[in-house]
């Protein structure tokens, strides 16, 4: 099959990618927003009692009333960050130092419990396009995380280096670029000019979390136009994503190059995550007409027979009711590992082999398959 006739596959990571990833090699730890939260309240209930707040009444208040494990921390950054108090802005920015710390505490604690395996799920899925014959070609990924396992998967393979899409590191010579074009900063970025790798003691070149993403500087101006030229694709795939409140600007990304375009058709959206949450987002973004795995093919058919009983069959052949409960029925899952093992079997059947100098599709396939 000539590339031409191959399908260029955009992805979209959230942190729901990583936690999948870390998931999948038996971490016990997680890191959603909702696995931080009671650490990261824990952190500010004790922020609030150092200077300059310790003599405010109404930071006590919202550290020990308003910030609890059900908080969306985003929101309150926002809120506080538009506060006429100079203190209050203050504090926001203390809230986003504070998760930045328990995140990265977080991430060190996974590293240290299964070290370099945290990337194997990334690893695989990279592999996939090294095996001769396969049915796609990789135009890049986009993320949202803050970590480093994608660009460590990436490191582990001769032939790919990273494509930032800025200049941080001059690519080795004779090898073929992966674009990881990371649209919320990094932790191991510097904000210097030019962009480096991270130093101790140094400032972050990262946007924090809230609601309204400044984007508008370099290099994330960039990095967003950079979005754009990769969503110039057949197929976008959402892991791990919510495209919730917090991700207005994405979502109106996503609406701009699948509509907003002079050639071409729009993209094909596949949500590789829980058909429930698929089905969600369908509901709350018509315009975006979305997919979710039950119904991307060769995956579908294989979790239709999983979850519904009987021989594989498309989704889109159930009757409304069935399509239903079969929905409600495919719950309690590490979708990425799913789908990504799914996929591995599927490209054996077809193809007979999934052998590549890395093998880290074959292992997912002994492993899951």
């Amino acid at each position: 099959m000539t590339d031409i006739a191959r399908k260029r596959v955009t992805y979209l990571f959230g942190a729901g990618a990583s936690h999948a990833a870390v998931k999948a090699v038996g971490s016990a730890y997680g890191i959603l927003m909702n696995d931080l939260t009671s650490e990261l309240a824990e952190v500010v209930r004790n922020s609030v009692y150092r200077e300059p707040f310790a003599a405010s009444q109404s930071l006590k208040h919202l550290a020990n009333h308003v910030i609890d494990d059900r908080s969306d921390v985003e929101h309150i950054i926002t809120f506080l960050d538009q506060s006429p108090s100079g203190l209050h802005r203050k504090f926001a920015e203390e809230l986003r130092k504070s998760f930045e710390t328990v995140l990265r505490k977080r991430l060190e604690a996974v590293y240290e419990e299964v070290g370099e395996k945290q990337c194997d799920l990334y690893a695989a899925l990279l592999d996939m396009y090294d095996v001769p014959g396969f049915s796609e070609t990789l135009n890049g990924f986009l993320t949202l995380n803050y970590d480093s396992l994608l660009e460590s998967a990436v490191k582990r393979f001769s032939n790919r280096h990273v494509e930032y899409g800025i200049a941080i590191a001059e690519p080795s010579a004779g090898t073929r670029a992966t674009p990881v074009i990371k649209l919320h900063g990094s932790f191991d970025w510097e904000q210097v000019w030019p962009i480096r790798q991270l130093t101790a003691g140094t400032s972050l070149c990262w946007i924090p979390p809230g609601i309204q993403k400044a984007k508008e500087s370099y290099p994330f101006n960039l990095l967003w136009g950079r979005a754009r030229e990769l969503l110039a694709c057949d197929v976008l795939r959402i892991v791990g994503c919510s495209l919730g409140p917090n991700d207005w600007d994405l979502v109106s990304l996503l609406f701009g190059t699948r509509h907003v375009v002079e050639t071409g058709e729009p993209y094909e959206i596949h949500v590789i995550d829980s058909p429930a949450r698929a089905k969600e987002l369908k509901q709350q973004f018509p315009y975006l007409d979305i997919r979710s795995i039950l119904e991307v093919e060769p995956v579908g058919s294989q979790l239709v027979a999983e979850f519904g009983g009987g021989e594989p069959r498309r989704f889109d052949t159930l009757d409304s009711e069935e399509q239903d409960k079969l929905v409600h029925a495919a719950t309690g899952k590490n979708w990425l590992l799913v789908w990504v093992s799914l996929m591995a079997e599927t490209t054996y059947r077809d193809l007979g082999s999934v052998a590549t100098p890395l093998g880290a599709l074959q292992h997912i396939l002994d492993a899951y398959a």
